[in-house]
């Protein structure tokens, strides 16, 4: 549109205003469109009568990332927080393994081999040859268990609060466990703990709380393991339906008879991994046993986080950012 001299300037205002407008409108639907996130379903045969496994995509970014939940059994969203800060740096890829909430499946079909077999089938559907995999508790032994398998495919491992990676437990370690599990038995019965259930009321028997109550008296159990700061309680959302623990069962039935140890595999090979973890973890209490199997393996690179429980992203979220963001480049 040209304007001529004689132009009224009011108009000529309101036209510049409405395009501006209009430019931010389209700005922020294309921004919103980028920001969506995708869901899916991964089938593992027969689209139409296989079970299929969720599967969701979150960041803008470029470099794919995939996430797995622990568990075995428990779900993906609470993992989200790990990755907040980051969504414009990268795309992240979450599923949850077969059995899990978004994932049913029938029984017979849940088993250790299938968990690392839907990894596979899931780097084929995204048709990735090599992939950086983030693997928190469990899901670390499952990021493991993959690299073992199919090593030729792993970019990178970023295995956070790991569960054990040497199973059946060394004897040598024993008594480095033990000790861990008597400080960690102690920091559970800290007085924080009696604090948040006076400041609900929570200080009476079961029968006498109602549904409400007795949710947030098991999220605070609950986040007395998991977390260092306890008054953080109110950021988890586990319990009851959300978590199938039948299937935790269902897949250490089904482990392999040697057991594992994940870092003699490591060492055969050359590819990045990083151990993050907080130092108050009960998996690790102190992470005397972490320090002690990572020099099996010098390049592995170990984050210890401070004041952070078994979720150090809820305890310690800038610095968990920070640690994440230095080893996702």
């Amino acid at each position: 549109m040209i304007f001529r001299s004689d132009s009224n300037p009011f108009k000529i205002a309101i036209f510049i205003m409405i395009a501006i407008l209009t430019f931010e409108h389209s700005y922020a639907q294309k921004e919103s469109k980028e920001k969506k996130i995708n869901q899916w379903f991964l089938s593992t045969g027969n689209w139409d009568n296989d079970p299929q496994i969720y599967v969701r995509e979150i960041g803008t970014g470029n470099t794919p990332v995939i996430m797995l939940h622990g568990g075995w059994g428990a779900e993906h969203s609470g993992l989200i927080k790990a990755i907040t800060e980051l969504q414009n740096e990268f795309r992240f890829i979450f599923y949850e393994q077969r059995g899990s909430l978004r994932s049913p499946f029938p029984d017979a079909l849940i088993s250790f081999e299938q968990h690392i077999n839907d990894l596979e089938l899931l780097r084929k559907e995204l048709n990735l040859e090599k992939m950086i995999i983030v693997g928190h508790s469990m899901g670390a032994v499952l990021a493991s268990a993959y690299a073992t398998k199919y090593p030729e495919h792993i970019k990178k491992l970023i295995l956070m609060s790991p569960s054990h990676l040497k199973e059946p437990f060394p004897e040598e370690d024993k008594e480095i466990q033990h000790q861990q599990y008597l400080k960690s038995k102690k920091f559970q019965n800290r007085i924080e703990i009696s604090q948040e259930f006076k400041k609900y009321n929570l200080n009476k028997v079961d029968s006498l709380l109602n549904s409400k109550e007795k949710t947030i008296k098991s999220r605070i159990k609950f986040g007395k393991l998991m977390l260092y700061d306890i008054s953080k309680w109110t950021e988890l959302s586990n319990g009851k339906a959300l978590y199938k623990g039948k299937v935790y069962d269902l897949t250490a039935k089904t482990y392999p008879k040697k057991g594992w140890n994940y870092f003699t595999e490591f060492a055969k090979y050359d590819y990045p991994i990083t151990i993050i973890i907080g130092d108050h973890d009960w998996l690790d209490f102190g992470n005397g046993l972490y320090k002690k199997w990572t020099r099996e393996v010098p390049r592995i690179k170990m984050k210890s986080i401070k004041n952070a429980g078994h979720m150090p992203w809820i305890d310690q979220p800038a610095e968990m950012t920070k640690t994440l963001r230095i080893h996702l480049n």
